[in-house]
């Protein structure tokens, strides 16, 4: 099959651009200028260094030419698997446009399996730490309602405009922390579910969908979760050691199997991997 470069080559060709602005500035002295506020982590005499960003956005609509955006401010357009996203580029999101759509696709397939005991796909999605929606909308049309929750601001608006952009009328975003979902959720306004609440949404009919940042979820989450007993937990991690800890108690407390365990190199030829785990409620009867 094709061999896919990561970084691709317009990345690369940017990156090569960039260095020699940075190495002409470097010369100038405009690096190494000493800051006189509060010294930054890692730095020397408060040096000022260079962090660069360069992410690859679809290509540009009128010349075809690949797009590489460097401003953490600009909004860029990502497409994958038919879904457009635009966030600002600084917001996270996946960075490696290759592996990016067999995360997605192992994501959505683990999620929408039979439930053993109904021998039906679950109706309901919580996606949580949803970012820009790249996991719900991506799921969205096989769901009767997919609620995502994510405590940036940005990103919830985002998520929402996503849905737009996309023509998907059953998902509801909502700004909070994780913990909010199942303590102080906001009632839901998609239609069919006025006035339901994430808790009142039928357990064993519902997915809940994991991808928090490296420190794993909270104990107060967990707790929570543990309480509300959803059929089935897709988690995705860009920390295997937190999500081995949170997974030792989704097993011994929560009461659930591990179905599988697959990891994805979204970062080669560093040691950093996401890693998705597929937990089901076991049966007690």
């Amino acid at each position: 099959g094709k061999k896919s470069q990561f970084p691709p080559p317009a990345i690369n060709e940017k990156y090569k651009l960039t260095r020699q602005s940075l190495y002409a500035q470097a010369e100038q002295g405009l690096l190494n200028k000493t800051k006189k506020k509060k010294k930054k982590r890692g730095s020397r005499n408060g040096a000022l260094g260079a962090t660069l960003l360069f992410r690859q956005a679809d290509d540009d609509p009128e010349t075809g030419d690949p797009m590489v955006v460097t401003d953490h401010k600009e909004y860029m357009t990502t497409t994958v698997k038919g879904i457009r996203f635009r966030y600002q580029a600084g917001n996270f999101f996946q960075n490696n446009n290759h592996v990016l759509p067999l995360m997605v696709d192992a994501v959505v397939e683990a999620a929408t399996k039979p439930v053993t005991a109904t021998g039906k796909p679950p109706s309901f999605l919580i996606d949580c730490y949803c970012g820009s929606g790249l996991f719900a909308l991506s799921a969205a049309s096989q769901f009767q309602l997919c609620v995502g929750i994510e405590v940036n601001d940005k990103a919830v608006e985002e998520a929402t405009d996503n849905a737009k952009l996309n023509n998907i009328d059953n998902c509801q975003f909502v700004a909070a922390s994780a913990e909010a979902i199942f303590t102080s959720p906001p009632e839901l306004t998609m239609p069919g579910f006025e006035q339901y609440k994430v808790q009142e949404l039928a357990r064993q009919e519902t997915v809940v969908v994991l991808d928090p940042p490296r420190k794993g979820c909270s104990p107060e989450f967990l707790e929570q979760l543990y309480e509300y007993s959803p059929q089935r937990i897709v988690y995705m991690s860009c920390g295997p050691a937190t999500q081995a800890r949170d997974a030792k108690g989704i097993v011994e407390i929560g009461g659930y199997g591990i179905v599988s365990i697959q990891p994805f190199d979204l970062f080669p030829q560093t040691k950093h991997i996401e890693s998705l785990i597929i937990f089901e409620k076991r049966d007690h009867s």
